[in-house]
C-alpha cells in the first residue's frame, strides 16, 4: 500500500509543466498584476504629472502676475488694479502709459529698472508692451534686450487689441519663441488699452523637459521591473506590505501640516517607491503653497503699508491724496464735500510729561473715538504727529452737517483719557473748507483748512472754524500770540 502511493503522487508531479505549478502560476500571476500595476500606474502618473505640470504652471504664472502687478504699484504709487473673485490681479488700471517719460521724471525709475525688479523675483523675463497703430511696440524688457534686434521680442500673441484687454495664462509666442506667459493689460478707468505687461515662466522646449525625461525613465524602470519580479518574487511578495504603514504615517502628517521630514522608501523603484515618490511631491507642494500664501501675504502686507498709517492703522497721506482725487472728480456729478483738519492740543506736555509711549496710546484712542463718528462715506487719515484730515461727504447742507461732525469731534476728544491709572486731558482744534465753495483742487482744498486750523487756535484752541475768504496765516499767528 505505501509504495503504490508514493508512485500515485510522485510521478504526476514529475510531469507537471512550470506554468502549471504552484509556483509559476503566482510568478505569472505576479508578473501580470505587477505588468499590469505598472502600466496603468505609468500612464496615469504621467497625466497627473502632465496635468499637475499644467496647473502649477498657471499657478506660477499667476503667481507672477501679482509679483510684477505689486512692483508695478510699489513704483506707480497712482495706478489701482482689478482682481476677479479669487483674488488675482487681472488688469492694471492706469490714466496714462507706464513707463513714459513723464512716469521716469516722477519715480526716478525707468521702465527697464521697474521691470528688473520683478524679474529679479519671478527668476524670468518680463517685457512691457505699449499699444501702437500696428498694434504693440516694445517699451522695455527686464533682460535689457539690445533695440538693434527688435525681432527678439516681437510679440504674435494676439491678433486684435480687444484680445489683449483681458487676462491671459498660457502659451504665447514671443520673438519667436513660445513661452508660457501671463499677461497683465493695462487699461484706463474707462477701460482703454495702454499696454500689457508679459511675465514669463520658461520656453516651452524647456518646460517639456521633464515629460520627456519621465517617458524614456518610465520605460527604462518598466523593463527593470519585469526582470527583478520574475527573479525575486518571493522577497518582493515578502516586502510589499511592509512600508503600506509608513507611508500611512507619512500622509497622516502631511494631513497634519507637518512636513519637515522627508518620504521614506523613494529610493525603491518599484510601486512602493512610486507611492512614496508621490507623497513626497505632495509634501513639496504642501511647502511649496504654504510659501506661496507667506509671499501673497507679505504683498498684502506692503501694500497695506503703503496706505495706511503703522501706529493708527487709519489711511495715511497718500490714501488721502487719492481719495481726495476720486472726491474731486465726483465734483462733476454735483458732489459736494468738507475737507477738515485738526490737530491735538497740548498734545506735545503729553509727550514731555509722560512719554511716547502715552502719547502713541493717546493717538490710538483718537483714532478710535473719530472713527466712531463717521458715516460709512467719510474718511479720516492721520497726516503725520498728532495731525489728522477728514473727507466728509455731504448729503444736504454741508455747513450744517460740518458743524455738527467738528463739535462731535471736539466734544468727543475732550473727554479725559486714562493712561496708567492717569488721567489725561486734551483739546482739538478743527479747520474746515468746503468744495467746490472753498476750493477746487486739494491743494486749495487743504491749504483753506489748514488757515482755518490756525485761527481756531488764534480763537482759544478747543474748537472749530470754518474757513472765510480774507483768513491768512500771519493773522492766525499774531491771534494767537
Amino acid at each position: 500500500m505505501p509504495e503504490p502511493q508514493h508512485r500515485s503522487v510522485s510521478l504526476p508531479a514529475a510531469k507537471l509543466p512550470w506554468h502549471h505549478t504552484l509556483v509559476g502560476k503566482v510568478v505569472m500571476f505576479m508578473l501580470m498584476g505587477v505588468l499590469f500595476a505598472y502600466l496603468t500606474g505609468s500612464l496615469s502618473g504621467f497625466f497627473m504629472v502632465e496635468r499637475g505640470a499644467r496647473e502649477q504652471w498657471m499657478r506660477e504664472a499667476q503667481v507672477n502676475a501679482q509679483i510684477v502687478s505689486a512692483t508695478i504699484r510699489r513704483i506707480y504709487t497712482s495706478v489701482a488694479v482689478k482682481t476677479d473673485g479669487t483674488g488675482q490681479v487681472t488688469h492694471i488700471i492706469s490714466q496714462r502709459p507706464i513707463g513714459d517719460e513723464e512716469s521716469v521724471l516722477e519715480t526716478g525709475f525707468s521702465p527697464i529698472d521697474v521691470l528688473a525688479l520683478a524679474s529679479a523675483q519671478t527668476r524670468n523675463n518680463v517685457w512691457l508692451f505699449a499699444t501702437s497703430s500696428e498694434g504693440f511696440t516694445i517699451v522695455a524688457d527686464a533682460l535689457n534686450t539690445p533695440s538693434d534686434s527688435p525681432s527678439n521680442l516681437e510679440n504674435n500673441t494676439w491678433h486684435t487689441a480687444s484680445d489683449a484687454a483681458d487676462f491671459y495664462v498660457g502659451f504665447a509666442s514671443i520673438g519667436g519663441e513660445e513661452h508660457f506667459i501671463s499677461s497683465l493689460p493695462i487699461v484706463t478707468s474707462n477701460g482703454q488699452l495702454l499696454g500689457v505687461l508679459i511675465a514669463t515662466i520658461g520656453q516651452k522646449t524647456g518646460l517639456y523637459q521633464m515629460r520627456d525625461d519621465l517617458v524614456s525613465k518610465a520605460f527604462i524602470a518598466l523593463m527593470v521591473v519585469l526582470v527583478a519580479t520574475a527573479l525575486l518574487v518571493t522577497i518582493l511578495m515578502r516586502q510589499l506590505f511592509t512600508p503600506v504603514p509608513v507611508l500611512i504615517r507619512s500622509l497622516t502628517a502631511i494631513a497634519k501640516n507637518q512636513t519637515a521630514d522627508s518620504t521614506p522608501y523613494t529610493d525603491r523603484n518599484d510601486e512602493i517607491g512610486r507611492m512614496a515618490k508621490a507623497i513626497d511631491a505632495l509634501r513639496k507642494k504642501v511647502i511649496e503653497r504654504e510659501h506661496l500664501l507667506e509671499v501673497k501675504d507679505e504683498a498684502l502686507r506692503f501694500q497695506h503699508l503703503a496706505h495706511h498709517d503703522e501706529l493708527t492703522k487709519l489711511p495715511n497721506r497718500v490714501q488721502l491724496n487719492n481719495a481726495l482725487k476720486t472726491a474731486l472728480h465726483s465734483m462733476l456729478q454735483g458732489d459736494v464735500f468738507n475737507v477738515m483738519l485738526f490737530d491735538l492740543d497740548h498734545f506735545k506736555a503729553v509727550n514731555d510729561s509722560l512719554g511716547h509711549a502715552a502719547g502713541d496710546a493717546l493717538l490710538v484712542e483718537v483714532s478710535q473715538r473719530v472713527q466712531k463718528l463717521l458715516n460709512h462715506n467719510d474718511l479720516v487719515a492721520r497726516l503725520g504727529g498728532d495731525e489728522f484730515a477728514i473727507i466728509q461727504r455731504v448729503v444736504r447742507s454741508a455747513t450744517s452737517e460740518a458743524k455738527v461732525l467738528a463739535e462731535a469731534i471736539v466734544s468727543t476728544l475732550r473727554e479725559p483719557y486714562q493712561f496708567d491709572s492717569q488721567e489725561i486731558n486734551i483739546g482739538v482744534s478743527v479747520g474746515i473748507a468746503t468744495a467746490p465753495v472753498d476750493g477746487r483742487n486739494s491743494h486749495d482744498l487743504l491749504r483753506h483748512a489748514d488757515l482755518a486750523l490756525y485761527a481756531a487756535k488764534a480763537k482759544g484752541r478747543d474748537r472749530y472754524m470754518l474757513y472765510e475768504s480774507g483768513m491768512t496765516m500771519n493773522l492766525g499767528i499774531s491771534e494767537q500770540r
